[in-house]
């Protein structure tokens, strides 16, 4: 017999890759209106929402997800992390309302049109947000078309014309 008798073979994936499938699938998604759900459903309770937005947070590896306690889960985020509900005049320009509770100001350089037609921006750094529909609504407002600009738009703000980008 070899040195390894008595030593159990392992066989299957490792404890670490075990555990990352498991935060793969914690049904955990946040959909494209920038509401948190379980399998689905939509989470309301505030407290819980409060602890996910809290946790939210991109991986090296692209991944988004939250950490409650010693426990993490992916989250399945299709379109972009955050949305912008609304908009608000803010101390220089325009607002952003997020999803997650949070305000800051619009960064119209950041400004796109998807393929889709819906339009985005860049917030909390370089994270993604797409704008819901009573949001581009509120925007879509103060935008003038320019077929110049690469999305077909530009925003007036600040006495300045900023060109919409396109995705």
């Amino acid at each position: 017999m070899g040195q390894d008798a008595g030593v159990p073979k392992s066989f299957g994936p490792s404890p670490e890759v075990v555990l990352e499938a498991l935060r793969r699938r914690s049904g955990l998604s946040i959909d494209d209106e920038g509401r948190f759900c379980v399998d689905g459903e939509r989470i309301s309770h505030a407290r819980t929402l409060e602890v996910l937005w809290g946790s939210l947070a991109r991986r090296p590896d692209g991944l988004y997800e939250v950490h409650v306690g010693r426990e993490s889960a992916v989250v399945e985020v299709p379109f972009a992390p955050y949305a912008v509900r609304g908009l608000v005049p803010g101390p220089v320009g325009l607002d952003v309302l997020l999803s997650d509770g949070s305000r800051e100001p619009l960064r119209p350089e950041t400004l796109r049109v998807g393929r889709d037609g819906v339009l985005r921006c860049t917030v909390r750094g370089e994270e993604p947000a797409r704008f819901t529909r009573d949001a581009q609504v509120a925007l879509g407002l103060r935008l003038e078309e320019d077929r110049e600009a690469p999305g077909g738009y530009r925003l007036l703000l600040g006495g300045r014309a900023w060109p919409v980008g396109a995705e």
